[in-house]
């Protein structure tokens, strides 16, 4: 789930913008428009914005947002809004720091602290997003949308149980039963428990065969539960811009080392390092799988060339001397293990 998916953005983006787009009392047949109030002004100028938001136009939602900002520089529902275009358009630093500018005691704050989480979640910065989020949810200020999300975190900082936990009030929710679902399938795969994520995922699959990030789940689940037929038959459904993913190629040389096809193995990072003659991680797994196989001078080679062009990866270093080892050449492995320690020249 390092990257936001679609259906939580619709979720989110739609409880901030719904405050916007009440309707305005009809008018009289005849009447004339009258010179609407500042605070009215205001409003429909964010009601503006969020359209424009909304329609995926950023930098005219932030223009407009901007217009409202210089009438009235504390009006934070624009200072929000323009936070969230921000983020939309990828701008993180900038959206943080408009998120931040909130003032604490306006009814906005909420939201915007559920936006700071939601930036550092995408940065790795799992702890201190869960402590906003734990926030939130102390002052019961902790919408659907933001629990899901609080969910997520926890979930990419390895806290499967409380994840789990944290999730149940979502089930009574029912416009949100099949997102859910889908991420409770997931962290169940994540934290191991293959055989009963399997049936979620499935399910999850179903009602999107698009989503690349869920079949690359259940493919894995089935894969550790043993199952590796379907696997393999899993994995065919994911989108051309999959097929050289560093996920897609170990899980797929690990379903034919599994079942000791090792040279099919071989074979198919072979082909794919043709495609992508710098991929590191192709040939760092295709040295891995060559010294499973116990063809150590040929894994040996495979390192040796990755150093030429990254002398500094002591991790490279580290595992040639483990393989040197293996293949009995301890002086050699001494070397680089010495090299390895900073205690001899690369």
């Amino acid at each position: 789930m390092k990257s936001k998916r679609s259906a939580l953005w619709a979720v989110v983006v739609g409880v901030v913008i719904a405050p916007f787009v009440a309707e305005a009392p009809p008018r009289a047949f005849g009447e004339a428009a009258a010179t609407a109030p500042a605070d009215t002004t205001l409003h429909r100028r964010c009601q503006l914005a969020y359209v424009l938001l909304w329609s995926k136009d950023f930098d005219a939602a932030i223009a407009e947002f901007d217009k409202a900002l210089r009438v009235d520089g504390s009006y934070n529902d624009a200072r929000l809004g323009r936070g969230l275009a921000l983020e939309r358009k990828g701008d993180l630093d900038a959206a943080l720091k408009e998120y931040e500018r909130v003032e604490a005691d306006s009814p906005q704050h909420a939201d915007a602290m559920a936006g700071r989480a939601r930036i550092l979640v995408s940065r790795g910065q799992f702890e201190e997003a869960i402590k906003l989020y734990e926030a939130l949810k102390e002052k019961t200020l902790l919408t659907d949308a933001s629990r899901l999300a609080f969910v997520e975190a926890l979930a990419y900082d390895r806290q499967y149980e409380r994840a789990l936990a944290e999730l149940e009030p979502l089930r009574r929710v029912a416009p949100m039963a099949a997102e859910v679902a889908k991420t409770e399938g997931q962290i169940l795969a994540w934290s191991g428990r293959s055989e009963e994520a399997i049936p979620k995922l499935q399910e999850a699959l179903k009602n999107d065969p698009t989503d690349d990030k869920v079949r690359m789940d259940l493919a894995t689940s089935l894969f550790l539960a043993n199952q590796h037929d379907k696997a393999v038959e899993t994995l065919k459904g994911l989108s051309p811009a999959m097929a050289d993913d560093p996920q897609v190629i170990a899980l797929k040389t690990d379903i034919l080392v599994s079942a000791r096809r090792y040279d099919d193995a071989i074979k198919m990072l072979d082909e794919a390092i043709a495609a992508h003659p710098d991929a590191t991680h192709l040939k760092l797994r295709k040295a891995e799988i060559l010294s499973w196989n116990q063809r150590y001078d040929e894994s040996i080679a495979v390192y040796r060339q990755i150093l030429q062009a990254e002398p500094d990866n002591q991790d490279v270093r580290g595992r040639l001397a483990e393989v040197l080892m293996w293949a009995g050449r301890f002086e050699e492995a001494a070397q680089e293990y010495r090299r390895a320690l900073g205690e001899a020249n690369p």
